[in-house]
C-alpha cells in the first residue's frame, strides 16, 4: 500500500482484514495474520520484488439512506432497518461505517431478518446497547423512524466464500450472531445439503435473542445449532448449554471452515482450535466503540484491541441490496451453482430436529 498498489482497505492498523493479500513469491516482514501465505498488506513491508493476489470485493462506497424501524430483540439488543437510497452491493460477512446524522460513526455487519432468509431492499443491524455509549442508547429514541443515515463500505475479508463443500462452522456471540446468520442464510441458499455448526453465545438467558433464526434454519437437513450461556438459570430449556462456546465446539478437521466474530477473547479462542487443527479461520472481533463526538469509530476499535493486546454480512435478497457472488476457483468435484436462483423458491425439507438443535425459551 506505501508503494501505490491499490488494495482494499479500511483501518490502516491491522484490525479489520479487508487489505489482506496471498503472497505469491517475493518477501515480506510483518502483517502475518496466521493464514499460510497471507499477510496485511497495511502491516507488511516489501523486501524484495513481489506477486501477491488480491481477492476481487465490492468497491467501498458511500450512500446515504433512512432509518425505516427499529425493535428491541433483546434487553440489550436492537434491530434497525435502514432503506438506502441507492442500490449497495456487499457480500455475506461484510460490514459497514454506519453514521446516523448527529452521532458519530459506527461500524456495524448487515444481517438477515430473523423469521425468514431473505428481505429486500432493507439493511438490517443488531446493535448491542453500551452503557454511556453515544450511539446504541438513542437508537429507538431520538435515533428512529425516517432518521437520516450516511453508510461507507463494505469492508472486511470474514465473508463467505462460494462453491465450496467444506464444512462451515460459525460462532458469534452477541451481536456477533449478525454476520454469522448472514453467513449462514448464503451458504444455505447456494447449498441447502452444506454441513453447518451454528453456534450461538451470549452471557444470560434474555440476551440469547437468536430463537427465531434458529427456528427456521433448523430445517436444513444439515444444519446443527447449538446455543450457550455462561449463566443459566435453573428453568431455561434443556437445549441451552452452559460454557463458552469453545466447550462446546465439534472436533475440527483441516477441511473445515471457520468463522468467528463476536469477543475478542472468543475469537482468539476459536482460532487457536481452528489453527490447531489446520483449518481455514476467518475472524471479526468487535471491540468498543467509545469515543468523543468526533470520532471515527473504527480508531476506537484499533485502539481498544491493541491496548489489550489481544472486523463486520449479510444475505439481503432483493433490490436494492445486492449481495455479490464470490468469484472463487472450484473444487476438484463439478460444483451445481445455484446463484441465480431466488432464495425463497427454496423450501427446505422439514426434519425432527436432534436435542441440541431445538430452539431454545
Amino acid at each position: 500500500m506505501g508503494n501505490g498498489v491499490d488494495v482494499p482497505h479500511d483501518c490502516r492498523a491491522g484490525q479489520c482484514g479487508t487489505c489482506k493479500v496471498k503472497v505469491v513469491s517475493g518477501m515480506t516482514i510483518g502483517g502475518e495474520c496466521g493464514e499460510a501465505g497471507v499477510v496485511k498488506a497495511c502491516q507488511a513491508r516489501v523486501i524484495t520484488d513481489l506477486q501477491a493476489v488480491v481477492e476481487p470485493v465490492p468497491e467501498v462506497l458511500t450512500t446515504r439512506g433512512t432509518v425505516v424501524s427499529t425493535r428491541r430483540l433483546a434487553p440489550d439488543v436492537t434491530e434497525v432497518v435502514i432503506r438506502p437510497h441507492d442500490e449497495i452491493v456487499y457480500l455475506p460477512g461484510q460490514y459497514y461505517r454506519v453514521q446516523f446524522r448527529g452521532y458519530p460513526g459506527r461500524y456495524f455487519s448487515p444481517t438477515s431478518p430473523m423469521q425468514q432468509p431473505s428481505g429486500g431492499g432493507t439493511l438490517r443491524l443488531h446493535v448491542r446497547r453500551i452503557a454511556g455509549g453515544l450511539v446504541s442508547p438513542a437508537i429507538g429514541d431520538r435515533i428512529r423512524r425516517g432518521h437520516p443515515v450516511t453508510l461507507n463500505g463494505p469492508f472486511g475479508s470474514a465473508y463467505l466464500r462460494l462453491g465450496l463443500r467444506n464444512r462451515l462452522v460459525l460462532v458469534g456471540s452477541g451481536t456477533g450472531f449478525a454476520p454469522i446468520l448472514a453467513i449462514a442464510d448464503a451458504a444455505m441458499a447456494e447449498n441447502p445439503w452444506r454441513d453447518v455448526v451454528v453456534i450461538a453465545a451470549a452471557k444470560t438467558m434474555p440476551s440469547l435473542y437468536m430463537a427465531p433464526a434458529f427456528r427456521r434454519l433448523r430445517d436444513y437437513p444439515n444444519v446443527r445449532l447449538i446455543a450457550t450461556v455462561s449463566e443459566k438459570p435453573a428453568r431455561a430449556a434443556p437445549a441451552v448449554r452452559v460454557g463458552r462456546p469453545t466447550d462446546h465446539m465439534p472436533e475440527l478437521t483441516p477441511g473445515d471452515i471457520v468463522y468467528a466474530c463476536g469477543a475478542p477473547q472468543m475469537v482468539d479462542a476459536v482460532q487457536d482450535l481452528a489453527l490447531a487443527a489446520g483449518a481455514s479461520f476467518y475472524a471479526d472481533p468487535f471491540t468498543p466503540q467509545h469515543g468523543g463526538p468526533n470520532d471515527d469509530g473504527i480508531v476506537a476499535r484499533a485502539i481498544t484491541w491493541l491496548s489489550a493486546i489481544a472486523p463486520v454480512p449479510g444475505w439481503i435478497g432483493g433490490e436494492p441490496i445486492r449481495m455479490l457472488p464470490k468469484p472463487q476457483t472450484p473444487p476438484e468435484e463439478p460444483q451445481h451453482r445455484r446463484e441465480d436462483r431466488p432464495q425463497q423458491d427454496y423450501a427446505p425439507p422439514r426434519q425432527q430436529a436432534p436435542r441440541d438443535a431445538l430452539p431454545f425459551a
